[in-house]
């Protein structure tokens, strides 16, 4: 078998996606061979095979052709290929280990996409195909598998705010606490960011958060927990939510 991974990036982000190989007892060597789309957009697009087993067993031959104007990849590895021939091979792991990575940049401002990478049999000049050596015999892989670059939008930042900055005026003043009781209490609007008025940080927003900030105010208690005094994002893991931020 040989099968290209998936990977997902964002817009403007390298990507190194894994070409994986698995066989049964030990190779000599192997090659293969797949397209992607022409326009693909790609930069500094290059095949590496060294960060995988072969750049530690020090293959001796190594080809490699990207062309990104055809859209097509080819690789071909031999471990003993000069003499003096002393029978070097990779082992079979049991599971499919990487053979290679496809590494490069995606362009920035692009939409989301899939960038889809097929194994391909002939291409290349000369034409090469998808296989594994055994001692020397070439054995066709006829199990190849596509794999792709997932481009996806990063999410949208999550919002900040100050903790006890009720009314969301970048202040917390006594003006937070009359804020919180007018909706507590007066049917007033609630706040745009709940997390805001959770100046305890208990996860609720109720009375006891007007009464933590009176006291932290007139009494010497202590402040509201992170983000303060300065804007922030919500460490605390709860139901609150904040709509929008600063």
């Amino acid at each position: 078998m040989i099968r290209v991974g998936v990977t997902q990036v964002h817009p403007g982000q390298s990507f190194s996606l894994p070409v994986e190989g698995d066989w049964d007892g030990l190779i000599a060597g192997y090659s293969f061979s797949m397209s992607f789309p022409s326009a693909a957009p790609i930069d500094n697009l290059i095949l590496d095979v060294y960060g995988t087993l072969v750049g530690s067993i020090e293959a001796e031959y190594v080809q490699e052709q990207v062309n990104p104007t055809e859209g097509t990849i080819v690789c071909g590895v031999l471990f003993d290929a000069l003499p003096p021939f002393e029978g070097q091979t990779l082992p079979s792991l049991g599971y499919p280990q990487e053979i290679g990575f496809i590494q490069g940049q995606v362009e920035a401002g692009i939409p989301e996409q899939d960038i889809v990478f097929t194994p391909e049999d002939g291409f290349g000049d000369p034409p090469i195909n998808n296989i594994f050596v055994f001692g020397t015999v070439s054995v066709p892989v006829t199990n190849l598998l596509p794999g792709q670059i997932e481009v996806r939008d990063p999410p949208p930042p999550e919002p900040v705010f100050i903790r006890g900055d009720v009314n969301m005026d970048t202040n917390v003043d006594i003006a937070d606490v009359i804020y919180h009781l007018d909706y507590t209490f007066l049917n007033g609007p609630l706040p745009i960011c709940m997390d805001a008025g959770d100046a305890n940080d208990d996860g609720i927003s109720d009375i006891s958060d007007a009464i933590f900030l009176l006291y932290y105010f007139f009494l010497g208690g202590p402040g509201p927990w992170v983000p303060f005094p300065n804007p922030g994002i919500d460490w605390t893991d709860d139901t609150l939510g904040c709509e929008q931020g600063l």
